[in-house]
């Protein structure tokens, strides 16, 4: 999951009456997605949203999220990856991040993030770490930036940049967003309205500087263009080379209570 996900991110600051607003992340919300890495179709993603949950004045969220390689794929590229976020509600920022991959790689990474510093516990056969990466601006990981990206209308013309931290990765990622799109998902699936978000992401140091001898990647993402918000589908670079995730299928939550729009900091629009 973190290969496909790890690019979702986009924000815009302003709002508009025009749009309805989404408070990022729904409990009760399910989702599964196939996912193909370059023509062949690689394998299947699940991500679910718990209930909310008090912490002292904060309200939380628990995210679980699963991915895994199909049999042909195994064959050569096995995957088993098992991701958990608690978000805070309020502003769609990580509060702790555990993820744990198995078959091509063999890592565990637990990470927890307070404002602009980032506690990260690493773990592989041949390398272990514990870290503190102190940023000069906020960062979200990949799952809660696309909370953050469903929270805000996004209008046409609109640029914007967000950093994300994967891991002991960070990336800053500047997109640009264009409405009036339409997207056809899934075998004999109808077309439906979409907004679609162009960008490319960069290595960058905890200080903000880029990072040398690493290229730029690309990553093009769909959104619903109603009040839900969905992923559609996602094309992005990763190390796998380019890949691609698509929904098959989207549970609503039991119902829908008042919802609040998040406050979203750390964000630059221009």
């Amino acid at each position: 999951m973190r290969q496909t996900l790890v690019l979702v991110a986009t924000l815009v600051a302003s709002s508009s009456p025009a749009f309805a607003m989404h408070p990022g992340a729904r409990p009760g919300e399910a989702f599964t997605f196939k996912f193909s890495i370059g023509p062949v179709e690689g394998g299947r993603a699940r991500m679910s949203i718990g209930k909310t949950m008090s912490r002292g004045n904060r309200r939380l969220v628990a995210v679980h999220g699963q991915a895994e390689t199909t049999s042909i794929i195994k064959l050569v590229a096995r995957m088993d990856d098992d991701y958990r976020l608690v978000v805070d509600t309020g502003n769609l920022l990580p509060v702790s991040v555990s993820e744990t991959e198995r078959g091509v790689r063999e890592r565990r990474i637990k990470s927890t993030m307070s404002g602009r510093t980032a506690d990260v516990d690493f773990w592989a056969p041949n390398k272990q770490s514990k870290g503190r990466h102190t940023l000069t601006r906020l960062a979200r990981d990949p799952l809660s930036a696309f909370f953050a990206l469903r929270a805000l209308p996004l209008e046409s013309g609109h640029k914007m940049s967000l950093d994300i931290l994967d891991g002991n990765a960070l990336w800053r990622v500047a997109l640009d967003v264009k409405r009036g799109e339409s997207l056809r998902v899934g075998d004999g699936g109808a077309a439906r309205r979409a907004i679609r978000v162009d960008g490319v992401a960069r290595r960058i140091e905890d200080s903000g500087q880029p990072r040398a001898g690493q290229g730029a990647r690309g990553i093009t993402i769909w959104l619903s263009d109603d009040a839900d918000r969905v992923l559609l589908r996602l094309e992005a670079d990763t190390d796998m080379g380019r890949c691609a995730l698509e929904l098959t299928s989207y549970d609503a939550p039991p119902q829908v209570a008042v919802e609040t729009t998040p406050q979203l900091p750390g964000i630059d629009v221009r």
